[in-house]
């Protein structure tokens, strides 16, 4: 089957985003999500997807099979370093994004038509030299099979989960206190921040981490330490940081509901891992979480990590999002 590829216009928008609301509705709705399945979100579609098109630097698409149906759309953005979730991550200088919204296809062919639409706008961006690309999606490989076929990779997982009032908390660890950290405490905060983001380096994430992102994460949180509606904690041993974490409020979106707090960093010393500290940090945090009218709490990990991919669904947050990436050869854009 041949599909007709056009530019999109606001001429689009509204039929784009019945679909969109049909696409999403495929998803599975994750027991994390509160009743009736979608999250709520700022925008209605038609506002998600007018938006995201008019989006500076955006290359668009819309692919109407043989009898004109609108078969999908594909929206596609530069993403700049320090636009995504956090600093030290997707920062590459040069990529582009599929944003949430930023496309839909309609059941039956969706490899198909993902391929001629990804095929028309990708080109131009790697022209430009953006060869890092990313998609942000419902955690549901029904849905993100068609990326996969594309040569896309799973690379990241935001997770949910429903905060509760105090329920049976977890073992204590022997000699182990835990501290809210005020803003004094930027100094230990910040440095196990950036440990955190240095193990990005190592296998199986491999990925870099410049030393003036790694500078910059020392001193990310010194709001959060001063904001009331933020919080952190620190677990200590024999007068030593043994840990920590931090939250803050994150808006709503499509898959993220309304109150809900965003666990933004957590990092165990190497040598205190294994013994449930993570665990005793999590509690005392949904704990502040609830008495606070938060009763949603996010976070996003690597899926290459040896210890974040199967600690935080362990721990209980259910997938809800997926970011696929995929990284075009260098040697196209020096001409070789």
């Amino acid at each position: 089957m041949t599909f007709a590829i056009a530019p999109m216009t606001a001429e689009h928008v509204p039929e784009s985003a019945a679909l969109l609301d049909r696409w999403y509705a495929r998803a599975r709705r994750p027991r994390a999500l509160p009743a009736g399945g979608q999250a709520e979100s700022p925008y209605t579609y038609e506002e998600l997807v007018a938006k995201l098109l008019a989006g500076p630097g955006t290359e668009a698409v819309a692919a109407r099979g043989s009898r004109g149906r609108l078969s999908g759309y594909l929206v596609v953005s530069p993403d700049e370093p320090g636009s995504g979730d956090r600093l030290d991550e997707h920062s590459h200088p040069r990529s582009a994004l599929v944003a949430h919204g930023g496309h839909a296809l309609h059941p039956g062919r969706e490899p198909e038509v993902l391929r001629e639409m990804y095929a028309a706008v990708a080109e131009r961006f790697v022209a430009r030299g953006r060869l890092v690309h990313h998609v942000d999606l419902p955690a549901d490989d029904s849905v993100a099979m068609a990326w996969f076929r594309l040569g896309f990779g799973l690379e990241r997982i935001r997770g949910l989960m429903p905060v509760k009032a105090s329920g049976r908390q977890p073992r204590g660890v022997d000699g182990l206190a835990i501290r809210r950290a005020s803003p004094a405490d930027l100094g230990p905060v910040g440095r196990m921040a950036a440990e955190s983001a240095g193990y990005r380096q190592h296998a199986a994430i491999f990925q870099p981490q410049p030393q003036e992102v790694l500078q910059q994460l020392r001193t990310r949180y010194t709001e959060a330490l001063a904001d009331p509606h933020s919080a952190a904690w620190l677990a200590v041993r024999r007068g030593e940081e043994a840990g920590m974490v931090v939250l803050t409020p994150v808006p709503p979106g499509p898959f993220t509901p309304e109150s809900a707090v965003e666990l933004v960093e957590a990092y165990v010393e190497p040598n205190a891992r294994g013994e449930g500290v993570s665990r005793v940090l999590l509690a005392t945090a949904l704990a502040w979480a609830y008495d606070r009218g938060y009763r949603h709490i996010t976070a996003n990990w690597p899926t290459g990590s040896p210890l974040a991919a199967g600690h935080w669904p362990a721990l209980g947050f259910t997938p809800v999002s997926y970011r696929l990436c995929r990284v075009i050869d260098s040697r196209l854009s020096q001409g070789t």
